[in-house]
């Protein structure tokens, strides 16, 4: 027997910007170094071609269970996922997400670096984060991560 599916269509339904850049900001300041360090990975691994899909970490020399190792290739995956979606950003979407949650490098430092007045960066950095939770939905499920959608829907309506 095939099981009933229950899909979620977003009819007339917008992603809430402000929500959804929250959620991006949140990632990257609470969630991100954690799937870094269980991935055995660096920052600077993100603007580096050393992100190797078959690498599973540095070997410590213990027996490691399944567990751990679904673990650590699942963070290994989520870091793909961001370095992937990074990547598909235009610019200077790219750029703004690098240089702050990257680079670590201020807003005003930032934009004072691309020529915008400091309330028009704003307004580009939220327009950043919210290509960046679309695009990474795309990639989050390509490079198969547990890692949940980060857009929110105003509207959700299920059929």
């Amino acid at each position: 027997m095939i099981g009933v599916v229950q899909l979620a269509l977003f009819k007339n339904s917008k992603i809430d910007q402000e929500k959804t850049a929250q959620n991006v900001k949140a990632f990257f300041t609470d969630d991100f170094k954690h799937y870094l360090n269980l991935a055995n990975k660096h920052l600077s691994d993100i603007s580096s071609p050393t992100l190797d899909p078959n690498n599973v970490g540095g070997h410590d020399g213990l027996n490691h269970q399944d567990e751990r190792m679904v673990v650590n290739l699942d963070a290994q995956n989520c870091v793909k996922a961001v370095n992937h979606t990074l990547s598909s950003c235009s610019y200077p979407s790219n750029t703004i997400l690098y240089l702050c949650f990257i680079k670590k490098m201020s807003n005003d430092s930032i934009a004072q670096r691309l020529g915008y007045q400091s309330t028009r960066f704003i307004e580009i950095k939220k327009e950043a984060l919210v290509e960046f939770a679309e695009r990474f939905d795309f990639w989050r499920q390509e490079d198969k991560t547990s890692m949940e959608d980060l857009r929110v829907f105003e509207h959700e309506e299920m059929i």
